[in-house]
């Protein structure tokens, strides 16, 4: 670091440059606190834009001013959590292209984030029980095999959409048993699923 035509190394510094940046640092710094770089042993400090694209730090450990050095951002600050939609978002198409019993765990990791809201608990049950899991599975190879990649995505089912099979089966029912053209398959799920709507309605 150049100050005032003085080339400064990590260490310490004299006061008045610590000063100095404090006052390049307003309005365009952040407290050091706020950082990667922070320590328990320093009572404050800061860090500021060099001008290049990396930052400036400094610290007070209540008897030095030390410059800490120059870093890239990725040193400096945390990386930004991603926002809960975009995040949503992504995962529902990252399980579109998972086998289903991914793609439903997924969904299901989706339903109980705490970022989701509050759950609704007969769907949380469904959510820890295996029976249902297995059954969400094995309903969508089936949908996908018989839509032949035309089903719809994943973040028009939801955790929900899948939980709804159970509490009102019937539709679904329809779907796995239409008359006159009935699968094998089919009619298992038909069974496994007459067998889960008992169990939670």
């Amino acid at each position: 670091m150049i100050h005032r035509g003085k080339e400064y190394r990590p260490g310490l510094i004299p006061e008045a440059v610590y000063e100095d940046y404090i006052d390049i640092a307003y309005g365009r710094g952040e407290d050091l606190r706020n950082t990667l770089l922070w320590k328990d042993s320093y009572e404050r400090g800061f860090v500021c834009p060099d001008g290049y694209g990396k930052w400036l730090a400094f610290a007070y450990d209540g008897k030095r001013h030390l410059f800490l050095g120059t870093f890239d951002e990725k040193k400096v600050f945390p990386p930004e959590e991603e926002d809960w939609y975009d995040y949503r978002e992504r995962m529902f198409v990252e399980a579109d292209r998972k086998p289903s019993h991914q793609a439903v765990d997924i969904l299901r990791s989706l339903y109980l984030d705490e970022r989701n809201g509050r759950p609704d608990p007969r769907l949380v049950r469904m959510a820890k029980d295996p029976a249902c899991l297995k059954w969400f599975s094995d309903y969508w190879d089936y949908v996908r095999w018989n839509e032949h990649g035309n089903e719809c995505s994943l973040s028009e089912v939801g955790f929900e959409g899948f939980a709804d099979c159970i509490l009102d089966p019937e539709p679904y029912l329809e779907y796995l048993l239409p008359e006159g053209d009935e699968t094998e398959d089919g009619k298992i799920l038909a069974e496994k699923l007459k067998l889960l709507h008992r169990r939670y309605v």
